[in-house]
């Protein structure tokens, strides 16, 4: 028996009360059976989303066209879906149109893989119609049906396969791998950041180099991704996933993905650092630091294997290395009777004086310091 937390519960209940079918289902049946706690649960039913707003006070249509509401049960949100098969997919990524159904079978024989396909209530124990829990025991994954229609329907399917291979460290079955090879070029039919999406998941995974077969066979290209990485490095920084992206992408490669404007920062100050000389002296790494803050430059030196305690120490000393540190300003300079650019190349000389010198950081001595 898998153990249902308490507003699932309820809400199957209260759907079988009714005469209808309900099962949780999908990747939280796979992660039950694999002894991990599911992030969300989804819940598929027979019911149709009207039949399902009319059961609960408080719901929201958040899918309903393609028959997901969302019903709200102690403040928690749990996305309930109608039974559906989907027709025509001529764009490789959506569903032309999404007809409801009253069998789980049907439902079921739509989904991606064998251990995805799996649905659970306690009062019929667990549907399994495609042998995803034989394919979980053995670690292997396969398509629900012709692995070919499944990933011409929807191209996204060739990512996930290979972010479940990564993060669960499964084989994929030979037939799936080739279909997933052959149909690789449809993944420019999706959108960059669902792209993006699935990349910072899988590179986090122990089997990240299961992306060479992609690389190798040009399904990547479109995105500047030709060049095998350095996969060593890339499993050493897995808990830091924009280090592993750095290992893994060109500057090109992360522009098409469209990054966040934080992800995009992060890259382009590494990039700017990896231009500078190897820091010998605690004054390059202040400059280092003026360039960016100590977490980044540690990320930085993490990923080139230096020691971050020069970091740390110098960080804790509270010894200046930026203009806003000066113990002088542009106001005080105003006063002195300097104007317009020569107050920035005041600074600017100051602070440079100021990181081969900290003790100097006082009125007094800067003003002495001005060119």
């Amino acid at each position: 028996m898998l153990k249902i937390p308490q507003n699932e519960e309820f809400i199957i209940n209260r759907l079988l009360e009714n005469g209808h079918k309900a099962y949780i289902v999908g990747g939280c049946v796979r992660d039950i059976l694999l002894g991990k706690t599911p992030d969300d649960y989804d819940i598929t039913t027979s019911a149709t989303p009207e039949e399902i707003i009319a059961l609960f006070d408080k719901t929201i249509p958040t899918g309903i066209k393609h028959g997901t509401v969302t019903v709200i049960i102690n403040n928690t949100a749990v996305e309930v879906t109608t039974f559906r098969t989907e027709n025509g997919y001529a764009d490789n990524r959506h569903p032309d149109s999404v007809e409801f159904v009253r069998n789980i079978k049907e439902d079921l024989s739509r989904r991606d893989f064998t251990i995805n396909a799996m649905a659970y209530n306690e009062q019929e124990g667990l549907i399994d119609l495609f042998g995803g829990k034989k394919d979980l025991e053995n670690k292997i994954l396969r398509t629900v049906g012709d692995s070919q229609t499944r990933f011409r329907e929807d191209a996204l399917r060739i990512l996930r396969l290979f972010r479940f291979a990564s993060v669960l460290g499964f084989s994929i079955e030979e037939s799936t791998l080739n279909s997933a090879l052959d149909n690789a070029h449809l993944l420019e039919n999706v959108s960059r950041e669902r792209i993006f999406t699935e990349l910072k998941k899988a590179i986090k995974g122990e089997n990240f180099e299961i992306f060479k077969e992609l690389i190798i066979c040009g399904g990547l290209e479109f995105l500047n991704i030709n060049k095998i990485p350095n996969f060593e490095k890339i499993k050493k920084h897995r808990e830091n996933p924009l280090l592993c992206l750095y290992s893994f992408l060109d500057s090109t490669s992360l522009e098409k993905l469209k990054p966040s404007n934080k992800e995009r920062e992060f890259f382009v100050t590494l990039h700017r650092l990896s231009k500078l000389p190897h820091p010998k002296t605690d004054s390059d790494i202040k400059e280092m630091l003026n360039i960016c803050g100590d977490e980044i430059l540690k990320d930085f030196f993490i990923y080139n294997e230096w020691d971050v305690s020069p970091i740390e120490r110098i960080v804790k000393s509270g010894e200046p290395y930026k203009i806003s540190h000066l113990k002088i300003d542009g106001k005080a300079l105003i006063e002195l009777g300097y104007k317009g650019e020569k107050i920035g190349e005041i600074l600017e000389h100051l602070r440079k004086a100021v990181i081969e010198s900290p003790h100097k950081n006082n009125t007094e001595d800067l003003i002495k310091e001005i060119p």
